[in-house]
Parts: C-alpha cells; sequence; structure tokens
C-alpha cells in the first residue's frame, strides 16, 4: 500500500479552506492528479 501524504497548510490556507467550505456548503478533497493520468484510467472521448 502507498504512504499516505498530507499537504502542509499554514494557519491562514486553513482558514480560507474553511471559509470556502462554508459559503459553498461542500468539503473540499484533494487527491493526486497521477492517478487521473494513467492511459488505463476511464475515457471519455466520443468514438
Amino acid at each position: 500500500m502507498g504512504e499516505s501524504k498530507y499537504a502542509e497548510l499554514n494557519e491562514e490556507q486553513l482558514k480560507e479552506i474553511k471559509r470556502l467550505e462554508k459559503k459553498l456548503n461542500v468539503t473540499l478533497i484533494a487527491y493526486e492528479n497521477s492517478i487521473l493520468e494513467s492511459p488505463n484510467q476511464f475515457d471519455n472521448t466520443a468514438n
């Protein structure tokens, strides 16, 4: 299993994320972009 990594946010960045979550009524998440770059992932192009 891969190593888990956490974002390093300063206090001001964390406050801004929480403010946006409240304003938009959502929970913001992050993901590793390299997973989506795999050629075997979903293909949404028209054939």
